[in-house]
């Protein structure tokens, strides 16, 4: 809310990529690589946590170079510190790592509502981004007036806590927004600062659920965004795509009202996707969750 009263619109979900350049792309160490802040990053001055805010550099990369800059080394600091704000008490802690930039831990993703706008961008260069559903996204923020489903209604946050025995040291970090590979091996997707809607709430890890995503289609319009919401079903298991706790039952979540709602493992598919998207018009009775 106070984000909101003082900039006139919601935190942007993600600042994925650099300056928009298509004849560059964004690999990394180029000067249009991508930055990956969240919306975890951005508001920090509303938790009390101006100083760090500060010392991130927004204009390198949360991670890796951009351009002759190493922004990971840079932004070193500022990113491995702990944000209490961010860490469930129940959720397992990052196990040790011995990676160059280590990473400060958060239990909650941004929604990201139903069409799984991380995996799927239109075009040949990455930092195309496609519009998504849901409260948070990385193509633009929004106004508290374009969350017409209203704000009491609407799922803003929620808790997307370690897998049981996670070997993955660098996921669950709250300074980097990003489409990680797994040491699980098998082509298996871990995304990062984002949750979607449409698994079930914790739902276990899908392995080499990369090779079960609809193929990309490529061109500038990519309709597979929202192959997951018109074939909801068949992705009800990919576990890491969605929320999780370490809570018997169910799920924290916060709304865009500000208030908290745990809602259990049993929540009907359909209504816990309506509760994801910012404008889809649904009626959600509140006896429904």
């Amino acid at each position: 809310v106070q984000y909101e009263t003082q900039q006139r619109f919601l935190p942007l979900g993600a600042n994925v990529n650099g300056p928009s350049d298509a004849s560059s792309g964004c690999t990394a160490g180029s000067n249009h690589a991508q930055r990956g802040f969240g919306m975890l990053a951005f508001i920090l001055p509303f938790l009390e946590q101006i100083n760090v805010y500060n010392s991130i550099n927004f204009q390198l990369s949360s991670a890796g170079k951009f351009g002759p800059v190493d922004g990971g080394l840079s932004n070193l600091t500022s990113l491995s510190t702990t944000i209490s704000a961010y860490v469930c008490t129940s959720d397992e802690p990052n196990p040790s790592s011995t990676a160059a930039f280590p990473v400060s831990k958060t239990s909650y993703f941004a929604s990201g509502g139903t069409w799984n706008t991380m995996n799927y961008r239109p075009g040949p260069d990455c930092w195309q981004q496609e519009v998504g559903n849901g409260f948070f996204d990385s193509a633009y923020a929004y106004k508290v007036q374009q969350i017409s489903d209203g704000m009491s209604q609407t799922l803003m946050v929620g808790e997307s806590s370690r897998f049981k025995n996670d070997p993955d040291p660098a996921l669950n970090q709250w300074g980097r927004v990003e489409l990680m590979s797994s040491s699980l091996g098998g082509n298996t997707l871990r995304p990062q600062g984002f949750a979607y809607e449409v698994p079930r709430l914790n739902a276990a890890i899908m392995p080499g659920d990369g090779g079960l995503l609809p193929p990309k289609t490529g061109g500038p319009i990519n309709a597979d965004i929202k192959a997951w919401i018109t074939t909801a079903n068949s992705f009800k298991e990919f576990g890491q795509w969605g929320f999780r706790s370490k809570h018997p039952g169910g799920v924290n979540f916060g709304l865009g009202d500000g208030s908290v709602k745990f809602l259990k493992d049993s929540i009907a598919p359909a209504v816990l996707q309506s509760l994801g998207t910012r404008a889809g018009k649904e009626v959600v009775s509140s006896d429904s969750y």
